[in-house]
């Protein structure tokens, strides 16, 4: 048995006839794995474009047997998977979705060097039609995989039709390899188009992609050669190769019984203890007084609002590291980020094992405030929910640096609160988030380098001039609140956070305190589907989809703040569509918002009504979201 690891492009280039055995299961990977396999590539990909890649990054084990004619001349050499074979299809997938796009893009050199990777070349002896194929799947993968590898996207499409609904392929298939190949398709061709993203994604069974915006061809190339080059440079298998006196089948049964993964945090922890060892250190009181509480079950759960899906545990690890250098940290390299950080250069960071303990211990308590289990720091507490609401973890080594710094709470909240406006104001003017990881980044890296205040968060954002980063003035921000629309633009929770903060401001000194009720719903008060109870301001009606100018105009103003306030779904399913003065009526009857105040002394709701309404929670808002010029 000989153990090594190697890259996919070592694996792959050599001409070799990989053969899946029957007693193996058909390809089974569904979107809970190819997720995350495509988040791990991209992540690696986005590395080679900022020219950033430091640790190549592994996928698992592939495990083969030889079978008796590799040493053949003449014969392609036959390799039988042990185990191994769901990864080295998706690879072979993902390669094949690479390569129609490039197709698409008419990029002949890419799809030329894509093939190399799955196709042999025959030799003189071999008979088998199939050797030209680098894998072999089960009979009952085979015909679907080889023609996915051997045919353009257009013929696959046609041949597996019935295997589509709604322009995709369901997650729910039974065709798994051609769920896998489309979803990367949509992957792939996106990514070529618009670049990384750090958003969170949006489960779709399409198989379009979400932007048809034309990129130059150069660019779309420069970020398929850099997916490419992430696939078969940066990602590596463990390769065991069997001998003659191992049994592959019973290898198989053991390997897939009943073993768990490893976590990143499982492999620091043995690190830690295995070095506590060697410093003849109390291995037993360490664990129990200062590791112990990472056991906890709460510890393992998923992170719910952080990319990519892994455990807090993890999470926190990478956030700690990111918070006590300033740097970037690759999630994915967390066991490779985490040793360099203990032993930079090889050489002992901390005099001791305890000291490397205690340090992940004092980040603790406001790693759990931020994700909503403690309430150790008030501000941590609040500016945690705010976050979760707007699904945005990559502040927290900022915050956390503010909780070790021992800042007075004044100038903390002062940190958290500017931190909130920047993420809501940049929604609210409809510019984009794909940037906040590398700004967060930025901001730790300053506050690493520099004791952090709110003045020196406030210089750097007051530095940023560029459209993916700047911080909007007061003037955009209020403009933004009467054009924008604010419901498309801060969907979901986060438009009801908006109104929230908006209700709290709206209230007088001798109102109720009182928390944020569950169950609210953002209204429409002109609902979206407005029929000839809600007559113009000025003139006749003007029917939906007529294409008439003050149709359009007022479709516009629909979704913008102005328009929008909060309601208890009971109450929003019995407004519907009725006239406003049977909506006000409803109003009065059942709801306290002060929010809802603003219309019990209107007799009409129109395009106006709107703006002024707009105009009067504008002001409101720039004093609750304030500029970094104030």
């Amino acid at each position: 048995m000989q153990t090594d690891d190697f890259s996919i492009e070592t694996i792959l280039a050599e001409s070799r006839r990989f053969m899946v055995p029957l007693y193996q299961r058909k390809y089974q990977w569904a979107d809970d794995r190819l997720t995350p396999f495509w988040d791990d590539v991209e992540a690696k990909a986005t590395e080679v474009l900022e020219g950033n890649s430091r640790f190549q990054h592994y996928m698992g084990a592939l495990i083969l047997s030889p079978l008796g004619e590799g040493s053949q001349i003449g014969i392609t050499p036959r390799m039988q998977i042990v185990d191994g074979q769901q990864r080295l299809t998706t690879f072979q997938l993902f390669l094949a979705a690479l390569r129609e796009i490039a197709r698409e893009n008419e990029l002949p050199e890419v799809i030329e060097q894509v093939n190399g990777y799955l196709f042999n070349v025959p030799r003189s002896k071999d008979t088998d039609p199939l050797v030209r194929f680098k894998l072999t799947p089960t009979p009952s993968d085979r015909e679907v995989f080889h023609d996915i590898i051997d045919s353009p996207y257009r013929e696959v499409r046609i041949k597996y039709n019935r295997y589509y609904w709604g322009g995709g392929v369901p997650k729910n298939t039974p065709v798994r390899a051609l769920r896998a190949y489309v979803l990367f398709l949509n992957f792939i061709r996106q990514f070529a188009l618009t670049g990384p993203t750090d958003v969170q994604r949006e489960e779709e069974d399409g198989d379009e992609p979400k932007s048809t915006e034309r990129a130059p061809k150069e660019l779309i190339e420069q970020r398929l050669d850099a997916l490419l080059r992430a696939v078969l440079a940066q990602m590596k298998l463990v390769v065991i190769t069997l001998g003659e006196g191992d049994d592959a089948q019973v290898i198989f049964q053991s390997l897939n019984s009943q073993g768990l993964p490893l976590l990143a945090m499982d492999l620091v922890r043995n690190n830690i203890f295995h070095r506590a060892e060697r410093q003849s250190a109390s291995t037993e009181e360490l664990y129990k007084e200062l590791w112990d509480p990472f056991d906890d079950y709460w510890w393992k759960e998923n992170a719910p609002n952080a990319r990519p899906m892994r455990p807090r545990i993890d999470h926190f690890l990478a956030h700690v590291l990111a918070a006590e250098t300033g740097a970037s940290i690759a999630m994915r390299e967390l066991y490779s980020e985490y040793r360099a950080f203990a032993t930079p250069r090889g050489k002992p960071r901390f005099p001791d094992v305890e000291d490397e303990l205690k340090l992940l211990q004092r980040h603790a308590p406001i790693y759990e405030t931020l994700e909503g289990r403690k309430s150790a720091n008030p501000t941590m507490a609040w500016l945690g929910r705010k976050l979760a609401t707007w699904q945005l973890t990559t502040a927290y080594p900022v915050m956390m640096q503010v909780a070790q710094a021992g800042l007075p709470e004044a100038e903390q909240d002062r940190i958290a609160r500017l931190i909130y406006s920047y993420v809501v104001r940049r929604a609210v003017c409809e510019m984009t988030n794909k940037n906040l990881n590398k700004l967060f980044q930025a901001i730790s890296q300053r506050f690493y380098e520099d004791t952090p205040s709110y003045d020196l968060l406030r210089t750097f954002f007051l530095s940023r001039s560029g459209e993916s980063s700047r911080f909007p003035n007061d003037d955009e921000f209020k403009r933004a609140i009467l054009t924008k629309p604010v419901y498309r633009n801060a969907p979901g929770e986060r438009n009801k956070d908006i109104l929230w903060e908006l209700e709290l401001a709206s209230r007088s000194k001798f109102s109720e305190t009182v928390a944020r009720p569950s169950g609210l719903w953002t209204e429409h008060v002109l609902p979206v589907s407005w029929n000839e109870d809600w007559p113009y301001a000025e003139g006749d009606f003007v029917a939906r989809g007529s294409a008439d100018p003050r149709a359009d105009a007022r479709d516009a103003l629909l979704q913008t703040l102005g328009n929008l306030t909060l309601i208890t779904g009971a109450l929003n399913i019995s407004s519907g569509n009725k006239g406003f003065m049977q909506k006000r009526e409803k109003f009065e009857e059942h709801t306290s918002l002060f929010l809802n105040k603003w219309f019990t002394k209107r007799t009409a709701w129109t395009e106006v009504d709107i703006k002024e309404r707009g105009e009067h929670l504008a002001e409101k808002a720039v004093l609750i979201w304030p500029s970094p010029e104030v």
